[in-house]
């Protein structure tokens, strides 16, 4: 396990800031998200550009002049952060000299991203079934300060209506939700209200801090190409993406991290997801089970529905522990400062 360096240190240690840098002048969710953090420990941030993109009610740097943050790329700065999220592969940048030099995806195909020694990449979705080569470190997705402010008033738990959300937007990929849609959510709606109306943002969050569980699952389903003989000969680059360091599995789960996740822990609902353990997802600190989440099992989806009601009288308990979870280890602030100390 990975060391933590005290805020100190790490103040030091950067105290000639650091440069976040994205080649199509578009920074993500992650990049705003540890922006922001790094910011609250009083260290100095530049980007080159001040567009984020994510969620409404997620948005980093929410009521923050991120204008005042763009300054054209130069040397000096502590580190250089490369966020790749939309191109999803390596980018050289010889020319940044002086910091430490790391990359950052975002994507929904992170689990493919490799980049060459001696650069550490950041990325989402990480799986300990399947790996690329190369230095990778975990990230969360994690709430942003705009979120917990927003969230921070929200309704006690045992007066909230007695229903689950399951209003997912629509979009391409999502191999689990369809599949939990057909075996999963039709059993669930004999034992508690399902509401699946799409709201706007601010609906949406008042939705959620007013509903007692939410369906916060997601990703894609991903088999081994390994022994895939014609991939091999006729499409070698191809082949070559899909060739891991490891991969111990069948098939995966990928594109497993959500918005929705940390929406739903940060306005303090019962969150419903696939379980972390049993489906190998990758995280620096992993919820427990039935202590800050209710895990699903899609070997016996039934056995998962009956013990969630089993665990009804534990749900607020589960519900906040969920939240202080996410805050002491995903809010802005002690992503940045263990995102420094992995780049040290």
């Amino acid at each position: 396990m990975h060391q933590p360096v005290s805020e100190e240190a790490l103040k030091a240690a950067y105290q000639a800031g650091l440069y976040f840098f994205s080649p199509e002048n578009l920074l993500t969710h992650n990049s705003g998200c540890i922006i922001e953090g790094l910011m609250d420990l009083g260290l100095k941030v530049r980007a080159n550009t001040a567009k984020i993109t994510s969620r409404d009610v997620s948005q980093p740097l929410t009521g923050v002049d991120a204008a005042s943050l763009v300054s054209p790329p130069a040397a000096g700065y502590a580190a250089f952060v490369i966020d790749i999220s939309h191109g999803n592969t390596y980018v050289p940048l010889d020319s940044l000299k002086g910091g430490r030099l790391a990359y950052l995806t975002n994507s929904d195909i992170s689990l493919f991203c490799e980049i060459p020694e001696p650069y550490p990449l950041f990325a989402v979705h990480e799986s300990t079934f399947a790996k690329k080569a190369g230095r990778r470190f975990a990230l969360a997705f994690g709430p942003s300060n705009g979120l917990i402010a927003a969230t921070e008033h929200r309704m006690d738990f045992n007066k909230r209506k007695r229903t689950a959300l399951r209003n997912f937007r629509p979009t391409f990929s999502q191999g689990v939700r369809g599949l939990l849609d057909i075996a999963f959510v039709p059993r669930l709606k004999s034992r508690i209200d399902v509401e699946a109306r799409l709201l706007p943002p601010q609906e949406y969050l008042q939705a959620l801090m007013g509903a007692q569980v939410c369906l916060a699952y997601g990703g894609d389903f991903y088999s081994s190409q390994a022994d895939n003989a014609w991939l091999s000969s006729k499409q070698p680059a191809l082949y070559q993406q899909h060739t891991f360091k490891t991969f111990t599995e069948h098939a995966i789960v990928m594109r497993w991290d959500s918005w929705r996740f940390w929406e739903s822990l940060m306005a303090g609902c019962l969150t419903v997801h696939l379980d972390f353990a049993k489906y190998g997802f990758d995280l620096p600190v992993k919820p427990e089970p039935w202590v800050h989440y209710a895990p699903l099992d899609l070997d016996n989806l039934t056995g998962s529905i009956a013990a969630l009601f089993d665990h009804e009288k534990q749900w607020a308990e589960i519900a906040e522990s969920g939240r202080t979870w996410a805050l002491e280890n995903y809010a802005p602030r002690p992503t940045a400062a263990r995102f420094l100390s992995q780049l040290l």
